[in-house]
């Protein structure tokens, strides 16, 4: 399945149905960035070339997330962000080295494997030899128990787990012959996406130091925290289908999965998506000034700076020249994404309807609304 475009999906179209300026609907509005930014970038482009991860200036090793960390964790120390930006890098240049060995599963799962051993074994614990992820993932460990506390720490090790477990998932899904149904799609993406590794961050930051998987796991709070990230994780699979359909990897983006699901044309599945984004983020809003006024403490400090991610989301994924530039088998492609509106104001979606999409999958978050 991957090396050509999906079903349903035409790559001249699908260029041609981005318009040129794109109303984002976003309420949430960030408080100022008080990073040096550039700074931030460079320590964690540095970062990859001292453990061999990338070179600075390729396209792939250089892609502006600090511009999106550092606005999602304003209240963070430096030493935080820096941790959390070099991650980032490590996580998507992984995802890049992965898509190269989708066809070697046994492979795949053996990495996996020795990854989670060095986010959880004793720092001390031999990792293999050569092995340069491994090696980079226990130099972050250090970093991480640094700056995270016992509890947030514990949630990143779980939340890494489940993102590498989620990546064998995707890759299993590229080697059928046909995509994945809309809701395996749905449930896939969570785990695959990575995006449940950044809410350990701000809880640490938004200083939820007690935190505990009890309370993360709490229907509401799970509802609440899904979906933010995931409204994060399809903003990424709008912005990120033009360097898709060039890798080859387009047939497990949303809208291409919708296409060939429903039955769309390209720009009637790209609609589709976005409304699905605009009621996502009707639904955070609702459940932010819910959890707001919950009696825990740390809850109501993640709900209050947890949504940060969205607006950080459209800074970075618009913007990145991950999805702009990329470089693949010896060809060099460039794309202009649209220029973006933000605006407090849906253009698909009313957000006064707070009816659950036909997914169940992600239906039940919109069962945790409560008076």
């Amino acid at each position: 399945m991957s090396g050509s475009p999906p079903a349903g999906i035409d790559v001249a179209r699908a260029m041609e149905s981005v318009p040129r300026e794109l109303t984002v609907y976003c309420p949430i509005l960030l408080p100022g960035n008080p990073f040096d930014v550039d700074s931030i970038e460079r320590q964690a482009v540095e970062w990859c070339a001292e453990h061999g991860l990338g070179r600075p200036g390729r396209a792939a090793a250089t892609m502006d997330a600090a511009v999106g960390i550092t606005s999602a964790l304003p209240s963070a120390s430096e030493s935080m962000v820096v941790a959390s930006t070099r991650y980032f890098y490590w996580g998507a240049l992984l995802d890049d080295f992965w898509d190269t060995l989708s066809g070697d599963l046994p492979r795949l799962a053996a990495h996996a494997g020795e990854l989670q051993r060095a986010l959880f074994a004793a720092p001390t614990a031999p990792l293999p030899r050569n092995d340069l992820w491994a090696a980079g993932l226990r130099d972050l460990r250090a970093q991480f128990a640094a700056v995270l506390g016992t509890s947030c720490f514990a949630a990143l090790q779980h939340e890494n787990a489940v993102w590498l477990n989620g990546q064998l998932w995707y890759a299993a899904a590229r080697r059928r012959e046909s995509p994945p149904e809309v809701g395996e799609y749905l449930r896939m993406r969570w785990v695959n996406s990575g995006v449940g590794t950044l809410i350990p961050f701000t809880a640490a930051a938004a200083g939820c130091r007690g935190l505990d998987a009890w309370q993360l796991g709490d229907p509401v709070v799970r509802a609440f925290a899904e979906a933010v990230m995931f409204t994060c994780a399809l903003l990424n699979d709008l912005f990120s289908i033009a360097k898709e359909l060039v890798t080859g990897t387009a047939a497990t983006n949303l809208y291409s999965v919708l296409a060939q699901a429903e039955g769309l044309d390209t720009a009637a599945c790209l609609v589709k998506g976005w409304q699905l984004y605009e009621r996502l983020v009707a639904l955070v809003v609702r459940l932010q000034r819910q959890l707001l006024a919950d009696p825990r403490p740390d809850v109501a400090l993640l709900a209050g700076d947890l949504p940060n991610w969205i607006p950080a989301a459209i800074a970075w994924a618009s913007t990145t020249s991950r999805y702009v530039r990329v470089d693949h088998e010896g060809q060099h492609t460039r794309f202009t994404p649209p220029a973006l509106v933000v605006s407090e104001t849906p253009t698909i979606w009313d957000p006064e309807n707070l009816t659950p999409p036909p997914y169940p999958e992600i239906a039940w978050w919109w069962s945790t609304i409560g008076p």
